[in-house]
This record gives C-alpha cells, structure tokens and sequence, in this order.
C-alpha cells in the first residue's frame, strides 16, 4: 500500500538537507525534503545557499586556499578556553 511521506518542520528540513550533500539519505527522506522545499520558500532559499556553501567551499579546496583538516586542531588552548568560558 502506498505511504505518504510524513511531513518535515523547517529544523528537520534544515538537517535533511545537510545530510543529502553527504549522502547519507535514503530514498524516502530525499522524496519527503523535496515536497517540504517545493512548499517552504525559507528552506528553498536555505537549500540553495547550502548548495552555493558546498560549491565556495570546493572551489577553496580545489585551488589549495582550504584544507580537510579538523578545525578543533587550529585553535591554540588558550583561544578554546575563551570561547568554552563565553559558551557557558
């Protein structure tokens, strides 16, 4: 029997759509954020400034300007006591 796709608030929306540039979604979820994005014009936009993200990003990466390297590396102690002090 045929199940509709239940639908996606704009937070899960946001997380699919992160997801599906992994790759990591099935079938089904791609199916489910293309209806939400063809009825939500907030996540149309969000999705499109991923994908521009995505794109900027490679780019970066092709040309050399940006590594894959863990970002938690580059900060120095000091500057992550700082920031885990403001977060609390």
């Amino acid at each position: 029997m045929f199940q509709l796709p239940k639908v996606l608030n704009c937070k899960a929306a946001a997380e699919m759509s992160c997801r599906r540039r992994d790759g990591t979604l099935t079938r089904g979820q791609r199916t489910t954020l293309a209806i939400h994005l063809l009825m939500c014009a907030g996540c149309r936009l969000m999705d499109r400034q991923f994908a521009l993200l995505d794109r900027a990003a490679k780019q970066l990466r092709y040309r050399g300007l940006l590594s894959k390297a863990p970002v938690e590396n580059t900060l120095s102690p000091e500057a992550r006591k700082k920031i885990e002090t403001l977060l609390r």
